[in-house]
């Protein structure tokens, strides 16, 4: 295992070119994102997502979650339809979350059985850099063992992962914050999955303005 400080706000292209090296390998990579430690891998390798399943001992059942570096790239990748689009808008990058139909193939278990995915555009600036970089949103789970504590030091994340990464972009002790919101928004309805930091007036309020 590789381990890399990287600046949070102005990410070092080196260490991104490393990482994006192992995550085409099939590799597995800790980054920081807006929320706490992440780990991620490519989206499209199935060995690799097999491998994440198994690292982080998820249950198979539960598809992986994304992110994106701009709208742009997320939309390359899904189907939104009007909601979807004014809620981006709204709240990309940010603490948004979208359930939204794949347009795109990817490894089994990051499309859900209803063919969607679910991703958000990070403010991170190195999480933004490293699906860039990539050229596809990456795979962005929290950096533990399901059921674990949540990491938001490089330390917390590798005494629960142990080495199994094969490399972790260091960024420091990150400040904590809630979980994104995550909303499905299909057929004129929109369904709150999750609450976090952007609440269910605030959804509500974003729609009312533009439509």
């Amino acid at each position: 295992m590789l381990i890399l400080k990287i600046d949070p706000k102005k990410p070092d292209a080196e260490a991104l070119k490393k990482a994006v090296l192992i995550l085409k390998s099939g590799g597995l990579v800790v980054y920081p994102t807006e929320t706490a430690y992440a780990l991620g891998c490519d989206p499209k390798n199935p060995k690799a997502v097999k491998r994440l399943f198994s690292v982080k001992k998820r249950d198979a059942s539960k598809p992986l979650p994304l992110i994106a570096a701009t709208k742009s790239q997320a939309g390359n990748f899904t189907r939104s339809g009007v909601f979807a689009r004014v809620l981006a808008d709204a709240f990309w990058p940010g603490p948004l979350t979208l359930v939204t139909p794949a347009a795109a193939r990817f490894a089994p278990g990051v499309v859900s059985k209803r063919g969607e995915l679910a991703v958000r555009v990070s403010t991170h600036p190195v999480a933004a850099a490293l699906s860039k970089a990539l050229g596809r949103p990456i795979v962005s789970t929290s950096a533990n063992r399901s059921g674990g504590k949540t990491a938001y030091d490089v330390p917390s994340a590798l005494a629960d992962l142990g080495t199994l990464p094969d490399l972790v972009l260091d960024a420091g002790t990150l400040k904590k914050s809630p979980t994104s919101t995550v909303v499905r928004p299909s057929g004129g309805v929109m369904e709150i999955l999750r609450e976090g930091p952007i609440s269910e007036d605030d959804l509500h309020r974003a729609l009312m303005r533009t439509l």
